[in-house]
């Protein structure tokens, strides 16, 4: 059993006992799959990230760092940086937010001229290094 908790923007926590390993629910909130952990909205207002604390998760929704209020990020962009930072495809990611594929590259084409980036991989490595998203490092040792 795998305890989770949510920390909503109000300062609630709800716990949530699930019955599935950590590592599975924080990449499956992370890859923008969290219906069955929070619940579906058709239009998500949040975006969600997962981390994994031993056999705990926590569930937040990531706040852009100061110096990145400028830019301003709607939640749908966390969703898609998220995506593509925990390996999905375009197609991939289209799937698991419920959009068009096509939506997802006109998203990352925007988001690429935002951080005047020239590649997908250095958009990835620049918000990753903005802290914007976090990547599961997890993995790394297998």
């Amino acid at each position: 059993m795998t305890q989770v908790f949510i920390f909503n923007e109000e300062g609630r926590v709800q716990v949530r006992d699930e019955a599935e390993k950590p590592e599975r629910i924080v990449a499956a909130i992370n890859q923008g799959r969290w219906e069955d952990y929070i619940g579906y909205e058709p239009k998500p207002t949040q975006a969600w990230q997962a981390l994994q604390l031993g056999s705990l998760v926590l569930v937040i929704n990531p706040l852009p760092p100061p110096k990145c209020d400028q830019l301003k990020l709607i939640p749908q962009d966390y969703q898609v940086l998220q995506a593509l930072c925990s390996g999905l495809t375009m197609a991939q990611a289209a799937h698991q937010l419920h959009v068009d594929t096509r939506t997802i590259r006109n998203r990352v084409a925007r988001l690429r001229r935002t951080f005047k980036s020239h590649t997908n991989l250095e958009l990835i490595a620049q918000v990753v290094a903005l802290g914007i998203v976090m990547p599961n490092l997890d993995k790394l040792g297998d």
